[in-house]
């Protein structure tokens, strides 16, 4: 057994195909392949399910998955000692810039998550006011990723992401049909982004496409003050559906008829990037890391 063999176990469980765990360690998918085949015929255990199509992980896996993240964990605590007559390597960064909803999400669940597949690389997340701060921190090189709603400008690369779905937030007493057709937004009472924002642009020509004129009862970047608003019985807002847990107090969720999507995009300049915001990116790309670790905002 080695500790090689371990981490393709731990990246296949964490992206969900030999495939997508092969990228992320920056390998062959041969090398993941047989080095889990290995494993199997050393423990003397299937591991693995292939029979409907699609690899899962077996009861047994699931047990040897929770030991080697362990076991990782134990070998890359005892590297990080200080050697007595070397100094310790510096941990690498990745700084991550998105905007104040998203980076609660990051910091609690998709961070984690890659530090323990990634224990030596560190992930700093921004909070960015707006994408066009996104996009100017990552230009100038404070930020070596960004997490935005798309198009960017073209002097940076995007790689855009599963589209997400908005939805509308409302008060529970309000008398709407579910999903919501885009007319019913005329006259209705919304806490709307600052008219000087590229949110309430992007808005705007959503409505003049519409046909529609809400009516703003509030207009604000805080997004404090936006969930605070609903909450609170003032009025509806454009969300995210994957989002919504955010509100504390009870508030209805509607869709649009028709849908309405915004595609996110990780956003980095065009040069060469160091393998650790390589690996952040495949990381947050593949098996739905985005999706379990917070959406946009």
């Amino acid at each position: 057994m080695t500790l090689q063999q371990l981490r393709y176990l731990v990246a296949l469980a964490e992206h969900g195909s030999i495939t997508a765990a092969a990228a992320a360690l920056f390998t062959a998918q041969t090398a993941v392949g047989r080095g889990i085949q290995a494993l199997e015929r050393e423990l003397k255990v299937t591991l693995l399910d292939r029979s409907q199509g699609r690899i899962t992980l077996t009861a047994e896996g699931k047990r040897v998955v929770a030991l080697a993240r362990r076991t990782l964990q134990e070998v890359a605590a005892i590297g990080a000692r200080p050697h007595p007559t070397a100094a310790p390597a510096p941990r690498r960064t990745v700084r991550v810039g998105t905007t104040a909803s998203v980076a609660i999400h990051m910091i609690s669940t998709l961070t984690p998550r890659f530090a323990a597949l990634m224990p030596d690389v560190g992930v700093e997340v921004v909070r960015c006011g707006d994408r066009e701060q996104i996009f100017a921190g990552v230009r100038e090189g404070t930020l070596d990723i960004g997490l935005a709603n798309l198009p960017c400008p073209g002097d940076l690369e995007a790689d855009p992401v599963e589209p997400f779905e908005v939805v509308l937030v409302s008060p529970e007493a309000t008398a709407l049909p579910d999903p919501v057709p885009w007319e019913a937004l005329d006259g209705l009472p919304m806490i709307l982004p600052a008219r000087s924002g590229t949110r309430r642009a992007d808005l705007e020509e959503f409505f003049a496409i519409a046909g529609v004129r809400p009516k703003a009862v509030a207009e604000i970047d805080e997004r404090g003050a936006w969930l605070a608003g609903v909450t609170s019985g003032q009025g509806s807002l454009f969300w995210y559906r994957d989002l919504v847990g955010c509100f504390g107090s009870p508030v209805r969720v509607r869709r649009f008829d028709p849908p309405i999507h915004r595609t996110m995009g990780l956003v980095t300049a065009r040069r060469p990037q160091p393998p650790e915001v390589r690996a952040f990116s495949v990381f947050a790309r593949q098996a739905d890391g985005l999706r379990r670790g917070g959406r946009a905002g």
